[in-house]
């Protein structure tokens, strides 16, 4: 069978897609708890020699209030001025403030389930948090309904998904994604809250308000709307508190309030981190019956805390401790009974994991320790050195259980990570192979004989069928399980065999590194080499835009100092004395003119690196976005987005017609009239009326410079007619629409960015027509060079590897309402818009070198197709890296920093591989065969 090389790119790169979503699928287990339900029949009947009357395990509070502050950071706590009454309630000792540590990731949906499950959520439930399926595992509330004590709830919907049938009222926010609400749905949830404190026919009510998380995502925890929502929460606690303390009076009740936040906020605003901001949030138990405590507790303690408080049985998947101040008003023996009851579970569960080591641990030690003080205190009631001895006994227990249990249910699909780590790190090598091919290769045929097929599929087989001999249900069919295998192994056949064969085929000249310039073509080897390696180290994943930053800087420099070598040796050739002194002064002044506008281009990246600050280690510091999104600056806020605006005008200018660019400008026009209306820059000192009419104008503005293009397209197909000139017509209008969306959905400062991008393409491109030797060589640059530049503004505009960089604002730039669909389009065009536009840009470039006559002179003959080169740099590029970070990830699956820096750099480089697939379906269905690159020499 006789196979076209950008055949098998395509094939390679669906296979790497494959084989990292198995690694995924490996990496990230859905689940590490069973949905197993607790029942009170397990309560413990004795310790020691001493037996416990388990009637008097019951709830010990009449009803309670549990009031989730989303993003509720613990700093916010501690301003008196907002928080006037709480801190009146704490120093008085009516309340008692703790802190929680909150487990990555730090969005709103794993936070829920840790806090009513007491079990550590999936890393993957970070991506089912728009969805929120239902919850199966065992919770303080289904323990609740089965003891038939009544729950309302008001506020998120993410509740009322998770727990469909729970609550006995209800009323969810509709739109609880859209983060543009920042008082409408807080104020509807105090309506209900006012109207429930009225009823008395439930034990438990869940208030979830948003607002404040809403106010982080779109202006930050700085922003002058943080203490105006802070007051009106403050009001909320002292409506519920006067309320209880009147059923405390009247009918001589326990009553509980409950304030907590389900995650912090990161100074930049978003979370779904781990920094300090995003981790630690507070806990107020308002009672005078908690005591006071320094300690740092886990979120998923609240769920054995709430249970023993409310008088049902601990959740069957809870590993968190209980936190013991909050239990402050139980008897003696009714606390060491609770902790008893937690410790005893997370020993049966610490049992399950390493069944023949646990009674040599410490941990044990003290358990047992603890019970034998137990049973002296049952005993004797009056020994106070007994209790004093068990309580902190179980306490120490109970916490190295929880952090040992921690650390064991976080399990690994080791089959799916090794099957996934062979077969990216075949196909990376597949993808170098492609590029050492010889000029004159195309295609290569795929004849293997039948018995080394024979051979090789029945070992491959063997190996997977030991591999995952433990894999198979008895739910799963023998023949599906088997026929699984025998797919897989063709997949590896089939990889090896065009291995094999291209490995035939090499030519070590293809790296063409004597035809480069010498300096860039080492900077740009050595870069793909050194990024790679880099993935190695945590720090400079955290730190990864510094690498960027490095190379496309290096590499605009080392092109520029290249071409003034040129232009300083074509003045030396015409330095005669016969040649008039005319031609030597224009082409000085050329030169001076170049290297004038070059030191103003990269003092031009100089600037906008300093418009956001990102990565891990200095993301906390001002930059120059922090500067102008202050209300005293909104002056030059405006300035710097209006610059912005006419300056991706001018770069649209040389892209299309007339007409195309009258509605580029009338487009440009309307956002900065759209960011006027929503308050973000000036009007000329005025207000503009509040009007969706621009964006509406926009979107027809966006799809008349779209038909501009498609209409004379399809015209020219019906008719038959061909026109080389036009032929990039219509793409280069999608290149203008997408500009034009991604200025939209920017934050104002960061407009400057899509302009700035484009003009950086243009710069790069007219250096390497210039000092690129030959046609290979010069696309070689050219791809990398914009993968480069892709990556480095997608640093630019403050993304970084944390989750918590994802600007949710972006996402509902012309909405009101939550669109899974239209969000989703837009915050991927947002956040990738660097790497999007950077690779538009490049298939701009190649469309007009096939446009263009003049071809740079050959040393060497060039037969292969544009597309194959393409394809094969692309797949380099981009399984070099990822197939060595996947690698690097399973070896250090244990690391400390496992969860906060290698798996959300994961689920970013998952999401970019799709979106490089859309680039190689792109160029499989618009470039041409062949080549010509534009000339400037």
């Amino acid at each position: 069978m006789i196979v076209r090389l950008e055949h098998i790119a395509v094939f390679n790169f669906s296979v790497f897609l494959f084989a990292f979503s198995l690694f995924c699928y490996g990496f990230f287990p859905l689940s590490f708890s069973p949905p197993t339900k607790s029942s009170l029949d397990e309560l413990p009947q004795f310790v020691a020699n001493s037996s416990f009357d388990t009637t008097s395990y019951k709830p010990r509070i009449s009803r309670a209030v549990f009031m989730l502050i989303d993003a509720l950071r613990m700093d916010f706590i501690n301003q008196e001025a907002n928080f006037k009454f709480l801190n009146e309630l704490v120093n008085d000792g009516r309340a008692c403030l703790y802190r929680l540590q909150v487990h990555p990731p730090t969005v709103t949906m794993p936070r829920i389930k840790a806090m009513t499950s007491g079990a550590i959520p999936s890393f993957l439930d970070v991506i089912l948090n728009l969805g929120s399926p239902e919850m199966k595992l065992d919770t303080f509330l289904y323990q609740m309904k089965q003891r038939q004590q009544k729950i309302v709830f008001y506020g998120d919907n993410t509740w009322t998904n998770m727990f469909p049938d729970m609550f006995h009222r209800q009323g969810e926010n509709v739109d609880s994604l859209y983060v543009n609400d920042f008082y409408e749905g807080d104020q509807n949830i105090t309506r209900f809250l006012k109207l429930e404190l009225q009823m008395y026919d439930w034990k438990l009510m869940v208030l979830h308000y948003l607002g404040l998380d809403h106010i982080g995502h779109v202006e930050g925890p700085f922003s002058e709307k943080v203490p105006g929502k802070l007051q009106e929460m403050d009001r909320v606690v002292e409506t519920i508190y006067e309320t209880m303390h009147k059923w405390e009076k009247k009918y001589y009740t326990k009553p509980l309030l409950i304030i907590t936040g389900d995650h912090g906020m990161r100074d930049s605003g978003g979370h779904g981190g781990s920094t300090h901001p995003e981790t630690i949030v507070p806990l107020v138990i308002v009672s005078d019956q908690c005591g006071r405590s320094n300690e740092t507790f886990l979120q998923i303690d609240l769920a054995p805390t709430m249970s023993i408080l409310t008088g049902v049985a601990i959740p069957h998947a809870s590993i968190g401790s209980v936190i013991e101040p909050a239990l402050k008003g139980l008897e003696g023996e009714d606390k060491l009974y609770a902790l008893y009851y937690n410790a005893r579970r997370l020993i049966s569960k610490a049992q399950a994991i390493i069944p023949d080591g646990l009674h040599t641990t410490d941990m044990y030690r003290n358990y047992e320790e603890a019970k034998r003080f137990h049973g002296l205190f049952m005993n004797d009631t009056t020994d106070a050195a007994s209790y004093k001895r068990a309580l902190l006994l179980y306490t120490s227990a109970s916490k190295k259980l929880t952090q040992m249990l921690i650390t064991s249910y976080i399990r690994y699909d080791l089959v799916f990570i090794v099957i996934g780590c062979t077969m990216g790190v075949l196909c990376a090598a597949m993808a170098v192979l492609q590029i050492l091919q010889k000029a004159t290769t195309e295609t290569i045929a795929l004849r293997p004989r039948p018995s080394q097929v024979a051979c090789f599929l029945i070992i491959i087989s063997i190996v997977l069928k030991i591999l995952s001999f433990e894999k198979q249900q008895p739910s799963v069919s023998t023949y599906m399980f088997d026929a699984g295998l025998v797919i897989l192994a063709l997949i590896f056949l089939t990889i090896c065999s065009c291995i094999s064969l291209l490995f035939e085929g090499i030519e070590l000249k293809r790296l063409n590194l004597r035809k480069m310039p010498t300096p860039a073509s080492l900077l740009v080897w050595f870069g793909i080499i050194f990024h790679c390696v880099s993935l190695a180290s945590s720090s400079f994943v955290e730190e990864e835009h510094q690498t960027w930053y490095y190379f496309t800087s290096s590499m605009l420099l080392l092109l520029t100092l290249k071409q003034l070598q040129i232009m300083n040796h074509t003045i030396g050739l015409i330095k005669h004395p016969k040649t008039e002194a005319a031609l030597i002064g224009v082409c000085q002044d050329e030169r001076n003119m170049f290297c004038i506008s070059s030191a103003a281009f990269i003092c031009i990246h100089i600037l906008i690196r300093r418009f956001n600050q990102t990565g891990d280690k200095w993301q906390h510091i001002p930059d120059v976005g922090d500067w102008l999104a202050k209300d005293g600056h909104k002056v030059w806020l405006s300035l710097s987005m209006f610059v912005g605006l006419c300056y991706l005008v001018y770069q649209i200018c040389s892209l299309g017609g007339l007409l195309t660019n009258v509605l580029s400008l009338t487009a440009a026009l309307l956002i900065y009239y759209y960011r006027s209306v929503t308050g973000s820059v000036s009007f000329f000192g005025r207000t503009p009326p509040n009007s969706s009419v621009c964006l509406t104008i926009f979107w027809i503005n966006l799809l008349e410079i779209f038909f501009i293009g498609f209409l004379p397209k399809m015209y020219r197909m019906v008719m038959g007619r061909r026109n080389a000139k036009r032929s990039s017509e219509l793409f280069d209008n999608c290149l203008i629409v997408v500009a034009l969306l991604c200025a939209l959905l920017h934050k104002p400062h960061n407009v400057l960015l899509v302009g700035v991008l484009m003009a950086s393409s243009r710069f790069l491109t007219r250096r390497i027509d210039r000092v690129a030797e030959d046609a290979g060589s010069n696309l070689v640059l050219k791809v990398i060079t914009h993968y480069w530049l892709g990556k480095t503004f997608y640093f630019y505009q403050g993304n970084s590897n944390s989750l918590a960089t994802i600007d949710l604002n972006a996402g509902y730039v012309g909405l009101n309402h939550f669109d899974i669909l239209r969000v989703g389009v837009f915050l991927t065009l947002h956040t990738f818009s660097g790497p999007i536009l950077s690779f538009l840009m490049l298939m701009h470039h190649l469309f007009k070198a096939n446009q263009s006559e003049t071809q740079i002179p050959r040393t060497e003959t060039y037969n292969s197709t544009c597309k194959r080169r393409i394809l094969s740099l692309i797949n380099t590029i981009t399984m070099l890296p990822v197939s060595f970070f996947i690698i690097v990830a399973t070896v250090l699956r244990d690391h400390i920093f496992v969860w906060t820096v290698f798996s959300p750099k994961l689920i970013y480089e998952y999401f970019s591989v799709w979106l490089v697939l859309v680039q190689i379906i792109l160029v499989m269905c618009l470039l041409r065969k062949t080549y010509a690159s534009e000339s400037g020499r």
